[in-house]
């Protein structure tokens, strides 16, 4: 995974949680769903993040295939 592909991919999960969470604040939408929608991004924001954190940015790295 390219270390561009991470860190969008982390913002837009951030941002969806944190658009729900605003959303849900001025009366747009149900808390209910404002809550099952920062369930679901909130974990795909950290796994995002931390395979940002984790991507070279160099040259891709030979797989680990075993022994």
């Amino acid at each position: 995974m390219k270390k561009q592909t991470a860190l969008i991919a982390g913002l837009a999960a951030g941002g969806i949680g944190v658009a729900a969470g605003i959303l849900a604040a001025a009366g747009y939408l149900p808390v209910w769903a404002a809550e099952i929608l920062a369930v679901v991004t909130f974990p795909a924001f950290v796994i995002f993040i931390a395979l940002w954190w984790n991507a070279k940015s160099g040259e891709e790295d030979i797989p680990f295939i075993g022994y």
